[in-house]
């Protein structure tokens, strides 16, 4: 009975937001909410890596190399990377259920045609329209956290959204893999796209229509200067670059390093990968429930050199596979920690160009990982894996330092 009762109190707390623009926030989202923003983060981060399994059949059917169907991965990144700074501002001034609406159509959209596409442009392209959706949803999403949730009880929504996300991301290519072998490519197309179109429904009926406060007064050119304006914020974009190097450059080199020096075969290195993606869900997690606490950013300092330290002995001290292995999940489980607490602490700065301010940190987690896989490969050709573990640990100590020296605690977490 109990259990009816709070349903039934969610159900009219999101009546009130699908009608009204809230600025005041409270303690937690209502269930559905959550519900909804979690299928999309889950939903973007699915068909953004589920390209693998099929780039081989789709080279086979546009006759091109395996290389150049690759670039439909790259695709939908590149429409990430366009749209996740310029929706921000719309979403905070127009709101955020028209841009979430929008995203889920566009990747729907994009889904279901790159699943009849009769050449390798026409399939480009509509990949690229499914970036650009599932690049509007995740400054949107965390949007709607900063408009409803007090910032003492954000950070565990972010790492609930987070720790989706990365499960989508875990999923995706596995599920792609038995889709194509039940329909081919065009199957395993149609059937993210049913997917997309099942969470779109979701959130036509629970989306809420909040936006940010102050969002009369504010024009769209404002929100940029708002944000621009801020020197800390930049100083936590850096952060997040820096820490996000050492992530995608340990996990980037993992495989090869796990072939190269114990002998491991590509399907034997399958399972490390996946116990460290269950180390990064974990820290996440962790992290959300850290980010309420006042000692959040000193715990996050921590993680990061402890993080560094652990991918400088995993590539150099030539230790026995498992440790390697261990090693490696803490150090996805360090970083992880982290991103729900500055997520956090980039709403507060933003204040009420909060989507803008994450559109921002979007590209900024692509940066990271273009320049993971880019530093981490001149690590390797100068110096072989110990360089890459190097690397590691000095990105890590900059990100720390970053974080430290340049990004002051919220007074709300100091008194």
């Amino acid at each position: 009975m109990e259990s009816v009762s709070s349903f039934a109190g969610d159900t009219v707390t999101l009546c009130y937001y699908a009608r009204m623009t809230p600025t005041r926030t409270q303690d937690s989202l209502p269930t559905m909410v959550l519900i909804v923003l979690s299928a999309c983060f889950f939903l973007v981060m699915a068909v953004s890596l589920m390209m693998g399994p099929l780039l081989v059949d789709l080279s086979d059917e546009f006759d091109t190399s395996l290389a150049v169907a690759g670039q439909f991965a790259s695709a939908n990144f590149i429409g990430w990377a366009i749209i996740a700074p310029l929706v921000g501002p719309i979403s905070d001034s127009y709101g955020r259920r028209p841009i979430a609406l929008t995203g889920l159509g566009l990747i729907t959209l994009g889904l279901m045609v790159s699943a009849v596409s009769v050449n390798y442009e026409m399939m480009f392209a509509f990949r690229m329209v499914t970036g650009l959706g599932s690049g509007m949803l995740p400054p949107n999403s965390g949007g709607v956290v900063a408009d409803l949730v007090s910032p003492r009880n954000r950070g565990k929504y972010f790492g609930r959204l987070i720790g989706t996300g990365i499960i989508g991301a875990a999923l995706g290519a596995p599920a792609a893999a038995v889709l194509v072998q039940v329909g081919g490519w065009q199957g395993s197309f149609v059937a993210f796209g049913i997917l997309a179109a099942v969470v779109w429904i979701l959130a036509w009926k629970w989306y809420p229509g909040t936006r940010s406060g102050s969002s009369d007064s504010i024009s769209l050119i404002g929100r940029y200067k708002q944000v621009a304006s801020k020197p800390t914020l930049w100083f936590l974009f850096s952060t997040n670059v820096a820490q996000r190097i050492v992530y995608f450059a340990t996990l980037s080199y993992l495989a090869a390093y796990l072939t190269e020096e114990y002998g491991l075969s590509t399907e034997e290195t399958v399972l490390p990968l996946v116990l460290v993606g269950i180390g990064a869900i974990a820290g996440a997690f962790a992290g959300g429930i850290v980010a309420g606490r006042p000692s959040r950013l000193g715990t996050t300092m921590f993680c990061f050199l402890g993080g560094g330290i652990a991918s400088v002995i995993l590539f150099s001290a030539g230790l026995s596979e498992w440790l390697v292995i261990a090693l490696a999940l803490g150090v996805a489980c360090f970083f992880s920690v982290g991103w729900p607490i500055l997520t956090t602490r980039l709403t507060e700065l933003a204040e009420s160009s909060t989507a803008t301010a994450l559109g921002f940190w979007a590209t900024s987690n692509q940066l990271g990982a273009i320049g993971g896989s880019a530093i981490g490969g001149l690590a390797l050709a100068l110096g072989g894996f110990s360089m890459v573990g190097v690397a590691c640990l000095l990105a890590a100590i900059a990100a720390a330092a970053i974080l430290g020296l340049k990004v002051p605690e919220s007074p709300d977490f100091t008194r």
